[in-house]
């Protein structure tokens, strides 16, 4: 669900954040192989399909859409890594959110709060 019940400050400052943070719990950081995993395979029986990715309970100043008219958007901006939130996808078609997806992975990654598509996900977006 796109709410925003917390900002990116008031999320560390949290209890969220600040237990997260004591606990030396690694970064969330929206994975964007297992976004296209998912995006391709709705397209394939959605062709309608919308896709938005953001932090659950900071969605107004995280989320965006990330792919629209059978293509990925490498314009929008969106924030995709959090110690409270929780990175998620929203997937969109007949003019209505359909799903609601966590999609995250741990920091150690090739992914970062500001990554977008990269080669490696386009790859997979478009097999």
């Amino acid at each position: 669900m796109k709410e925003s019940n917390l900002g990116f400050l008031e999320g560390m400052l949290s209890n969220k954040g600040v237990i997260a943070k004591a606990k030396g719990e690694k970064l969330k950081i929206f994975d964007w192989d297992k976004a296209a995993q998912i995006i391709r395979d709705k397209f394939k029986l959605h062709l309608d399909l919308v896709a938005e990715a953001g932090l659950q309970g900071d969605w107004d100043y995280t989320g965006g859409i990330i792919f629209e008219n059978g293509k990925p958007d490498l314009d929008n901006y969106t924030y995709l890594a959090s110690l409270w939130a929780i990175p998620t996808l929203i997937l969109n078609w007949n003019n209505s959110e359909q799903e609601e997806l966590e999609c995250y992975t741990i920091e150690e990654t090739r992914f970062d709060e500001s990554s977008k598509w990269d080669n490696e996900s386009l790859k997979i977006l478009n097999s």
